[in-house]
């Protein structure tokens, strides 16, 4: 029983391994039309960029959705990404992800992925792996992750960071001495 029982365990072991080493992650992501793209690539260096993580079977991705498309514009130094996890091997995925992207009017560029590729991209590139949807990472003009969470985040949370973080410091004034 002990054999079969490590034989299964070493089987496993190696699919993993092997999607984790033949995951392309140039390829991991699409844009909405199937071209190939990244997550880099939509990071502006002249402006904070917020990425949602979502999924159109994702029901607090729709209570959440709408207030994100009343947010895009809203501040000038700002751009959202969407990332669906809908999946790049499936015809449906990206049958849904249009379906969503229509519904509910998103006009900033959106991403498509699957979990796995995301969670890998993650990984690498943030404090964290995946956790769920929604997801949200914000990123400063130049590039640096500052903020990410998963589960629903207010815009109104999402403004004060970026706004609190844009400042400048006001110039003092000098005191003219008589």
């Amino acid at each position: 029983m002990k054999p079969r029982f490590l034989s299964n365990k070493i089987i496993m072991i190696f699919v993993s391994l092997f999607m984790l080493f033949t995951s392309h992650s140039t390829m991991a992501f699409t844009d909405i039309d199937g071209k190939p793209a990244t997550i880099e690539s939509f990071i502006d260096k002249d402006k904070w960029t917020v990425v949602e993580v979502w999924s159109s079977d994702c029901h607090v991705c729709r209570q959440h959705m709408p207030s994100m498309v009343k947010f895009d514009g809203k501040l000038k130094n700002t751009q959202i990404l969407g990332i669906t996890l809908d999946g790049i091997d499936e015809k449906d995925g990206y049958d849904n992800a249009e379906e969503f992207i229509m519904e509910f009017g998103i006009k900033f560029p959106n991403l498509v992925t699957n979990a796995i590729e995301m969670n890998i991209w993650m990984q690498q590139n943030s404090p964290e792996g995946l956790i769920g949807t929604p997801t949200f990472m914000i990123f400063a003009p130049k590039g640096k992750l500052v903020a990410m969470q998963a589960g629903p985040v207010g815009v109104d949370q999402i403004e004060r960071i970026i706004t609190s973080r844009s400042k400048t410091p006001k110039p003092r004034s000098k005191v003219v001495k008589k």
